[in-house]
């Protein structure tokens, strides 16, 4: 055999080694993207709406970063504990009884989330709607556009920023002209 022959098949035969190992890396990447995609997508339309509905705040502050932001209308809380103790205090006590006859409870629905992931960070949002149910029936309250930058933190992916804007006009106190 030739030596160029010989080098040819020395090529050959380390490529064909490569091989398989870059196709597991690639199948492992590929792997790594959907199950970052998935656990993303079950923060966002499952683990947060869940929580704020249910009125779970200690779970509804965990899924902030620890340096985490939430800002919505004039205000920012940082950090899971200022989360917490605002929801904690401002909104309706966990654990609160189901409501009575006559009174709201809400339900967030979650769509069209879009997220771009780069390595550990994610950047993008989705659309929420507020379903009002009383007395077995159902309105919008309101509705609106999450923007997030996610992080994973310690192994999980988490809300770093979080603005929640409102897509809704405000209601009119006034009566329209006739």
């Amino acid at each position: 055999m030739s030596s160029e022959m010989s080098r040819a098949w020395i090529v050959w035969i380390a490529l064909a080694a490569a091989m398989p190992r870059a196709a597991a890396d690639g199948l492992e990447a590929r792997l790594a993207a959907m199950e970052d995609r998935a656990a993303i997508e079950q923060l966002v339309t499952g683990d947060y709406p869940r929580a704020l509905d249910q009125r779970r705040w200690p779970e509804y502050a965990a899924l902030f970063t620890s340096d985490g932001e939430l800002s919505f209308r004039d205000q920012t809380l940082k950090g899971p504990a200022a989360i917490e103790k605002y929801f904690s205090t401002v909104r309706l006590r966990p654990n609160s009884p189901p409501p009575r006859p006559g009174e709201v409870r809400t339900l967030h629905v979650v769509t069209n989330v879009s997220f771009k992931i780069e390595g550990d960070t994610a950047v993008g949002g989705a659309y929420w709607e507020t379903i009002g149910v009383a007395d077995g029936r159902t309105t919008v309250l309101s509705a609106g556009h999450y923007e997030d930058v996610l992080r994973k933190e310690q192994g999980r992916w988490k809300f770093a920023k979080r603005l929640i804007a409102s897509d809704l006009a405000p209601p009119t106190t006034t009566a329209p002209n006739r």
